[in-house]
């Protein structure tokens, strides 16, 4: 049927917000009727479908990963099993299934002659194939690394499938400028005119605290913010943290407020009302949110924001924050945003900061921010899968099914 086709290239088979709770975007309104006409004009098949899908650069290159994963030959491989991990030199049989793979994967050059041992060659074939799963490059073949090669060429192309449908949920228009976060590659990129003109790491939810999926416009930042305890994170981990150790509300700088606004004095802090009090953390080096956060509207109160623990930008897992995102180089960031050199340089920026007060400035540009999640595409014809942290992938193509 022609009109559930064009249905099901345009806006997708399925609705996301009947599917996910965490998941905020309006749905593409497309004039079908424009549409389904298109497509009757029988010369025009391949104009129609371009007008129906969507332009994203992304959504082209899941188009290439599909027809780079299609021209691919069957794969029968045995799974892969180590004990512990493998590192250069080591030798060990299950080498040559990993080389095989290398080779089908095009991670690796063919090879006349199949060996036991763990060289060079290989290595750096790992270190390729590291690279295009978002997994630290170290050429150590370890849990991670193994995971990603027993992904069978049928379980890729799933996967691709997955992406380009919720693809086809995402927004059809985008800004002239905008921010977009990819959750599972866990970075930021600022786009101006279909460039991507600064990337920035980001930490994003922990599987059991997602971050959501949605789209908004930035409307202002908060030098030196304070930090009210959200009520999952006071369940979770406050509670818990100070029944064990009083001190607790001191050593974070949190000051506890009951209904009436009144302090409440930490060593009069009484479980049974716990949940009745205001926590506040205090503005400073210390503070969960750092010393900048940036504010966009969204019914799930999350934010972007510079964090107290900078470190953990270095790992390469980063999914460790209760769903709000923190992002690494705030300050340059915040230049960037703020787009006015004389009154908001680098070092106007840490006068701010070195104030202590909290201060809150209104962005004059209208920029908007994209939070997405997608684990596949193609990069100058080789392809890109990332972890899919949220185990959203083959559920969601099982329900395409």
């Amino acid at each position: 049927n022609l009109s559930r086709y064009v249905q099901k290239v345009s806006k997708g088979s399925l609705n996301p917000n009947k599917l996910y709770n965490n998941w905020d975007l309006k749905e593409n309104d497309l004039n079908f009727k424009a549409l389904l006409l298109n497509f009757q004009k029988k010369d025009s098949f391949d104009f129609a479908l371009n007008a129906a899908t969507p332009n994203h650069i992304v959504y082209k290159r899941l188009k290439t990963a599909l027809k780079i994963i299609n021209a691919l030959p069957k794969d029968h491989f045995k799974k892969i099993e180590i004990k512990h991990k493998i590192e250069l030199n080591d030798s060990n049989e299950v080498i040559i299934e990993i080389k095989k793979k290398l080779i089908y994967w095009e991670d690796l050059k063919p090879l006349d002659t199949i060996t036991t041992i763990y060289d060079e060659a290989t290595q750096l074939g790992i270190k390729k194939f590291q690279m295009r799963h978002g997994l630290g490059t170290d050429g150590v073949i370890g849990v991670g690394t193994v995971q990603a090669l027993n992904f069978s060429k049928e379980d890729r192309k799933k996967q691709i499938i997955a992406n380009m449908e919720r693809w086809r949920w995402y927004p059809r228009e985008f800004e002239p400028e905008y921010l977009i976060i990819n959750i599972p590659d866990y970075s930021l990129r600022v786009v101006k005119n279909n460039d991507t003109i600064r990337t920035h790491k980001v930490i994003i939810g922990k599987p059991v605290r997602k971050t959501p999926v949605l789209s908004s416009r930035l409307t202002h930042l908060i030098f030196n913010p304070t930090w009210t305890v959200p009520p999952t994170i006071l369940r979770k981990d406050v509670i818990p943290a100070a029944t064990k150790n009083r001190s607790y509300f001191s050593s974070k700088n949190i000051t506890i407020y009951d209904s009436y606004n009144c302090v409440v004095n930490p060593s009069d802090w009484n479980i049974s009302k716990a949940r009745s009090y205001r926590y506040v953390q205090s503005p400073g080096v210390t503070n969960s949110l750092g010393l900048v956060k940036f504010m966009f509207p969204n019914r799930f109160t999350v934010y972007l924001h510079d964090t107290n623990t900078r470190g953990y930008f270095e790992k390469d897992i980063r999914a460790l924050s209760s769903g709000c995102i923190r992002v690494e180089n705030p300050f340059e960031l915040t230049e960037y945003l703020l787009d006015d050199p004389e009154n908001w340089n680098l070092e106007k920026i840490d006068e701010a900061i070195n104030t202590g007060k909290t201060r809150e400035v209104r962005f004059s540009k209208e920029v908007y921010i994209h939070i997405f999640y997608w684990t596949a595409w193609s990069e100058n014809g080789t392809l890109q899968f990332r972890d899919d942290l949220y185990n959203l992938d083959m559920d969601l193509f099982k329900k395409l099914d």
